[in-house]
């Protein structure tokens, strides 16, 4: 396993997408369902004969852990096998960003962001412990972004099961700025460790720093095992004191002082949330409840503005230019507060650091726009698409047609993803085609397209 293999298994190989000491992640094709995969292959080649049957029990162990934990917020597990005798994965080829990657330039996310991420967490970590999983790496590395709409788990490998029939020692594995103090001590965790975890990205994702920095392992761990976490009041200029309080339970050194359960933790968030007036909307899909009869609460799709597509475009290039590939997930994220053009380019503008940057910004959007540059204005002042009316320009019966066939393939996130993309979809064809792109799998997307075509 000197070089990249061509393939594992049946899996073509095309490129590698990370590569650690103990093994790969790449990219592949699987030719019988025309998907692709991500593979991850472990050299268990490198270790001791002694060692090696244990360890690929152990790995073996993980792909049953993964494969228990059926989620839309976690990473699917498609096959485990073995390659000229080391264990590989394969698992559903997510196309996205990680959090780490999406980190705003201040790097400090917008509160209904963070609510947004978070509660998806914990949603997928309620999911995994209510089969006996316990995650113990929660971390920005292991958290991705699909299409600003769809947070997904990764990297269940160092998942234990409650139920394992392996004798193997607990001991200390994670990532030091991330792991409960429990965990810090190798005793044993359950799912308030992954709380805490979950504690700590969250003070992250607000305040733009760890909790317990050091500049060493050693420093942070002494600081997680004794210090109290800085005052969030002190960081992040008025954050609402009941989102303090989420994330200070959260943070308790003892788990018996944590939230019990990852359902218990978005509870109090979504409270926290909605007692400070912050705007999460409804893509925090936990456990989202089955129709009753006789619901009679409103199932409008539309949205409150639509946005031009070809505004959108120029954005995100013109934005990913100072800022890199975060751009697109700017945009949609801006997109859900602003009410106006001039409010939409003034939060993105607000993204670029230096002020030339800002400024050039500005003026090349107006350029594309057609906007003169003496014009007095310091945003562009275009309309939204369908003037200044506040619904889709799309029939509700063709939205809720559309929304029924996505089901089909992305189950209850279906509805959110349709209100997500009706912004400048000026067509029932505009609308489909933005959908398709964020089905993962090709068959997938050319069923839909199929379903949702007239006749």
């Amino acid at each position: 396993m000197q070089s990249d293999p061509a393939a594992v298994g049946r899996y073509v190989i095309q490129g590698a997408l990370g590569r650690g000491a103990m093994g790969a992640i790449y990219k592949a094709h699987d030719p019988d369902i025309d998907r692709p995969v991500a593979i991850k292959l472990i050299r268990a080649d490198l270790l001791e004969s002694t060692e090696r049957d244990s360890f690929i029990a152990r790995f073996r162990r993980e792909a049953q852990a993964a494969g228990r934990c059926m989620h839309p917020n976690i990473v699917a597990l498609y096959d485990f096998a073995l390659h000229e005798g080391n264990p590989f994965l394969a698992m559903e080829f997510v196309d996205g960003l990680t959090l780490s990657q999406a980190r705003p330039l201040g790097g400090r996310f917008a509160v209904e962001d963070t609510i947004f991420v978070v509660l998806q967490l914990l949603a997928a970590l309620q999911a995994a412990h209510a089969t006996g999983i316990v995650h113990r790496d929660i971390k920005p590395a292991n958290i991705m972004l699909v299409g600003g709409t769809q947070v997904k788990v990764t990297d269940f490998g160092i998942a234990r099961l409650d139920s394992s029939q392996l004798t193997q020692r607990e001991s200390v594995i994670g990532t030091p700025s991330y792991m409960s103090p429990e965990q810090c001590r190798g005793e044993t965790v359950d799912a308030r460790s992954d709380l805490f975890s979950t504690g700590v990205l969250l003070f992250e994702m607000l305040a733009g720093q760890k909790p317990f920095a050091g500049a060493n392992s050693a420093e942070v761990l002494t600081r997680l095992l004794r210090d109290p976490p800085p005052d969030l009041r002190g960081l992040v200029p008025g954050i609402p004191e009941a989102l303090v309080g989420v994330v200070e339970r959260s943070l308790a050194k003892t788990a018996n002082d944590r939230f019990a359960s990852a359902a218990d933790m978005a509870t109090a968030l979504k409270a926290a949330a909605e007692d400070s007036g912050t705007e999460y909307d409804d893509r925090t899909l936990i456990a989202p409840p089955r129709p009753v009869p006789g619901d009679a609460r409103p199932t409008s799709m539309t949205s409150s503005t639509s946005f031009d597509p070809q505004l959108l475009d120029t954005l995100s290039r013109k934005l990913a230019e100072l800022v890199g590939p975060i751009a697109p997930y700017l945009v949609q994220s801006a997109v859900r507060r602003a009410a106006s053009v001039e409010a939409l380019c003034a939060e993105l503008e607000s993204k670029v650091d230096r002020a030339s940057d800002r400024q050039a910004f500005q003026e090349e959007v107006r350029r594309q726009l057609g906007r003169s540059r003496g014009s007095g204005s310091t945003q562009p002042t275009l309309q939204p698409v369908g003037g200044t009316g506040s619904t889709s320009p799309l029939a509700q019966a063709d939205i809720d047609r559309v929304q029924t066939a996505l089901a089909r393939h992305v189950g209850p996130m279906a509805r959110v993803m349709v209100k997500r993309a009706l912004p400048g979809s000026a067509s029932v064809q505009a609308l489909c085609t933005k959908l398709a792109d964020q089905i993962p799998d090709e068959p997938g997307r050319r069923a839909f397209l199929r379903d949702v075509s007239p006749g």
